[in-house]
């Protein structure tokens, strides 16, 4: 009789609980890209503060870099600006002496001391000879 009574409870509790089908455990597929980019697998506290000193040392190269270009640019600018300024010097350098050549000639010259009342020779110079006693 109690494997009668065991053998209904049985039925019921099969009755009441439905059929369990096997649960089917679903791997998702992880992303390749995700996967390679997860840092959490080799980046822990340990880690980071183990490679400090490197990440101080590429910090002070970089800003080493940064400062360099800069350097480099400010460089360029003041020798443009020389370059520049030579240049106007050139250009006056060579106006200057045009105008100097063309105000040396013998008939600007002329003109130049009209009003001081001096004139232009018009014959060619003596010779004075003076005999010897």
């Amino acid at each position: 009789m109690a494997t009668a009574v065991n053998l209904k409870k049985a039925e019921k509790e099969k009755e009441v609980m439905p059929e369990q089908q096997p649960v089917k455990v679903v791997q998702r597929k992880r992303n390749w890209l995700y996967e390679s980019l997860d840092l959490s697998r080799w980046v822990h506290y340990q880690t980071i503060i183990r490679n400090l000193p490197f990440v101080f040392f590429m910090a002070s190269i970089a800003i080493l870099y940064i400062a360099n270009a800069h350097y480099a640019e400010k460089n360029v600018r003041e020798l443009n600006q020389i370059e520049r300024k030579m240049n106007e010097m050139r250009w006056e350098y060579m106006t200057t002496k045009s105008e100097l050549e063309n105000i040396s000639k013998q008939s600007e010259v002329a003109k130049l001391v009209a009003p001081s009342g001096l004139k232009e020779l018009r014959e060619p110079p003596r010779k004075i000879v003076v005999k010897k006693r």
